[in-house]
């Protein structure tokens, strides 16, 4: 019989069959579709007509001589064509198997990246828009973000950053239009997701953008709840209380900001403007109280002028002439 192996050396020429056993390698392809196997069959006298002793090919099949050897019995080459078949079907399935991942590349959902790479790479590309929107590079960074959002279109941070370099290119409507998607993305991943502080805090970006104020307020505020050690997030904070004429609360969020980064000179300035609106408020209170106290004042004064100009006035009385 003929055993596949994984090169070509070819012993005999095909129309010289071989009794017995003889090894002939072949060389299969890549895809393992060309496997070149024979299973010789015992050819010639029935066994009863020779010896059981000795086997000579070239006798009886003008090939060369093999070895002396003892003519198998039935159940035995039974046995042999049972392995040697069950061999080339596992080696037929195993080789196929094999070939279908040739491509490292390929995911086992077909795709031509795996999910982690994709995300890499949507990652990489909203990192380099920020670059660009850092160094005011602002129709790059509209580039690298529209690509992000290309890839995959659920990306909120992307519609948020792309909103912004639309702004610093002072295109309102494509801005406020990127903003109102982020507003959309970021609401869904609180609502799955009602502790995920960075998004709370991207979604009082997105309103704070779109001067709703109120909105940004509540987002930033549930954002340091649940992340207490984000002096960004106090910061904002209190900048959005500030916009709200909310003093106090502004005051009290620039204080934890300034006790998270102490050189944060953004919430001294924001400090320092809320305390001045506070005061504002407080003397604005202190005016509105003395006024209110002087009208009611001037109210109980005309009251008692008005009761007494309805009483009858005495006349005065004459000096009398000397007689």
């Amino acid at each position: 019989m003929y055993i596949v192996g994984q090169e070509r050396r070819l012993v005999d020429p095909p129309s010289q069959v071989v009794a017995g056993v003889r090894t002939v390698t072949t060389k299969m392809d890549e895809r393992c579709d060309a496997h070149v196997a024979a299973l010789i069959r015992f050819l010639g006298p029935s066994p009863s007509s020779l010896s059981l002793s000795q086997f000579d090919s070239e006798l009886l099949f003008g090939v060369d001589t093999c070895p002396p050897m003892t003519i198998a019995p039935i159940n035995l080459r039974k046995a042999l064509l049972v392995a040697v078949a069950s061999y080339l079907i596992l080696g037929i399935f195993g080789c196929r198997r094999g070939a279908k991942n040739t491509n490292p590349n390929l995911s086992p959902s077909g795709g031509s990246e795996s999910e982690s790479e994709r995300s890499r790479h949507e990652q990489t590309l909203i990192d380099q828009g920020k670059e660009f929107y850092k160094n005011d590079q602002d129709e790059q960074a509209v580039a690298a973000f529209q690509e992000a959002i290309r890839l995959n279109p659920d990306l909120a941070e992307a519609h948020l950053r792309l909103g912004m370099a639309y702004a610093a290119l002072e295109r309102k409507p494509e801005a406020d239009e990127s903003y109102k998607k982020a507003v959309e993305l970021f609401k869904k991943r609180v609502q799955a997701d009602p502790k995920d502080a960075e998004s709370f805090f991207y979604l009082g970006e997105a309103h704070s953008f779109l001067r709703q104020d109120e909105d940004a307020a509540r987002a930033y505020r549930q954002a340091t709840r649940l992340k207490p050690d984000d002096e960004e997030s106090f910061y904002k904070l209190g900048k959005a209380e500030t916009k709200l004429a909310h003093y106090p609360e502004a005051v009290a969020a620039f204080q934890k900001a300034l006790e998270l980064d102490p050189n944060d000179s953004r919430a001294s300035d924001g400090l320092e403007n809320a305390q001045e609106g506070a005061q504002r408020i407080r003397e604005g209170k202190k005016h509105a109280e003395e006024m209110m106290k002087k009208q009611q004042a001037n109210a109980n004064a005309n009251g008692n002028t008005s009761s007494n100009s309805s009483a009858k006035p005495t006349p005065k009385r004459t000096p009398s002439k000397p007689w």
